[in-house]
């Protein structure tokens, strides 16, 4: 390795550091090092310079300021080029060739306390610096940033800039997600590793990055698998995103809503719901928006379901609901979303979240639905996978079909599955919603022959707007325009 190379060591974690440290002598490194890493080399006798010495500043602030010095950084930041050495020499300052960082423990403090001035003074400045800095230049500053890597570096020494580069891959992706986790701190949330039994496959390994503030398992042995979380985000976030005073609850199934309803009384709401589709609803995730009570615990418990949410429930209702050893209730906290995000074959998908409250414009016809419902209708509509099309009577979900390539099949399915309803007697006016236009006039046509009581919801935007609005004058059929497009792919 040579002579005259320079280490510079600024540790929380003292894990092996006794031996990269007897290393480091061994191959004639001259180790500088700051505040508690210099005090443990100490103890354990490893020759050093303190860093305070070398840059003639002593630490300040209570250690708040450390390594944040010109000599500190130029020495590592210098590249090998004939003037950046000059100006080194000029300046009195030396080439660090080695950083051995790691950084305050943010993640491990805020789960062990609230504190707020322990959480901040876990927001590491100094180390976060100097890792940034040897990535930079990692062609001639090697950055080390896990002590479970001293061993592989004093085995293996790094002199190709490939075998450098992954100390630095390593060190940045660190540095990364120290930052996410200062950030959703500040935003009122932590994200953790919540590990799963499997993805949505058995063969499919998987965990989730969940924010544990958010919600508490109030019982039910087994863990929230792959699918219970997709399910419990469509019925959870359906049910919380109305203002409506009324009762809401959501049975969703394979991410699907298969039932939903808004009613002044809690009972009424599930039961409803239920009746929407209640074979589906086997082994689903229902949601409420309000607190569950003692005696819709009563209903619920009659049924077999995965998961049940709510943002409180009655101490009685636990107990019923305990009965059943495999049932998960879950205590969700209201929330809001921003953004949501998928992965794909070239990186990651990231969007605005949904949440648009569209308003409507009559085409023909008189509407009978309140602003409320119509918010309500489509934040289901807009869980039910393109083509989407979503039946409902007065307050709750009775039919539903989506995931068709084309709207016409989505539609018929629909009405199909309606049918086959055996609660569909004396229904009365029915409200279909489309999540996008119509672009020709067979459904349309379709709806008419059904010779049901059927107002239409769906948005414009076709080639054929004109000719679609025709077809509803001509024929008389109750149409209103939504102001926005919803698909869900």
């Amino acid at each position: 390795m040579g002579k005259n190379k320079n280490a510079l060591i600024s540790v929380y974690d003292k894990t092996y550091l006794d031996k990269i440290a007897e290393f480091l002598i061994k191959k004639n490194y001259t180790i500088y090092s700051t505040g508690g890493s210099s005090e443990y080399l100490k103890k354990i006798r490893v020759q050093h310079i303190q860093i305070s010495k070398y840059t003639k500043q002593k630490e300040i602030l209570e250690g708040r300021v450390k390594t944040l010095h010109p000599k500190v950084f130029g020495g590592i930041l210098a590249s090998n080029t004939q003037d950046h050495q000059k100006e080194l020499k000029r300046e009195k300052i030396i080439n660090f060739d080695l950083i051995i960082v790691n950084l305050y423990p943010f993640e491990e403090t805020i789960k062990n306390t609230n504190k707020k001035d322990e959480i901040i003074e876990m927001i590491d400045i100094g180390g976060h610096s100097l890792i940034r800095a040897a990535v930079k230049n990692y062609q001639k500053s090697i950055i080390i940033v896990d002590p479970l890597d001293y061993k592989n570096f004093i085995n293996s020494y790094p002199k190709t800039d490939a075998a450098k580069k992954k100390y630095a891959t390593k060190a940045i992706k660190k540095v990364t997600d120290y930052d996410l986790a200062i950030s959703n701190w500040f935003q009122g949330f932590s994200h953790e590793e919540y590990f799963l039994r499997y993805g949505e496959n058995p063969h499919q390994k998987a965990y989730a990055l969940i924010n544990r503030n958010n919600f508490k398992q109030l019982s039910g042995e087994k863990r929230l698998s792959y699918n219970n979380l997709l399910d419990l985000d469509a019925a959870v976030t359906i049910a919380y995103e109305s203002n409506s005073k009324k009762h809401i609850c959501t049975i969703v199934k394979h991410n699907i809503p298969c039932g939903a309803s808004i009613e002044s009384n809690q009972i009424k709401s599930y039961v409803n719901a239920l009746a929407g589709d209640p074979i589906s609803a086997f082994g689903g995730v229902v949601a409420f928006n309000k607190k569950i009570t003692t005696d819709t615990a009563k209903y619920l418990i009659r049924n077999f379901y995965e998961v049940i949410a709510a943002p409180e429930f009655d101490k009685r209702a636990i107990e019923i609901l305990k009965s059943k050893k495999n049932l998960r209730l879950l205590k969700v906290k209201k929330f809001q979303k921003k953004t949501e995000q998928r992965t794909i074959f070239s990186g990651t998908l990231v969007q605005d979240f949904n949440s648009k409250k569209s308003s409507i414009k009559k085409i023909y016809g008189k509407n009978k639905l309140k602003k409320e419902k119509i918010d309500f209708f489509i934040s289901v509509l807009k869980f039910v996978k393109s083509n989407a099309i979503a039946l409902f009577n007065q307050n709750s979900l009775i039919s539903q079909s989506g995931g068709q390539t084309s709207r016409i099949d989505s539609l018929i399915n629909c009405l199909y599955k309606f049918n086959l309803n055996r609660n569909k007697k004396n229904i009365g006016q029915l409200f279909l919603f489309s999540d996008a236009f119509f672009p020709f006039t067979d459904s349309l046509e379709f709806i008419k022959n059904k010779k049901a009581k059927i107002d239409i919801y769906a948005p414009m935007g076709s080639k054929n707007d004109k000719q679609i609005e025709q077809f509803i004058k001509k024929n008389k059929m109750n149409f209103f325009k939504l102001s926005d497009r919803h698909f869900k792919h």
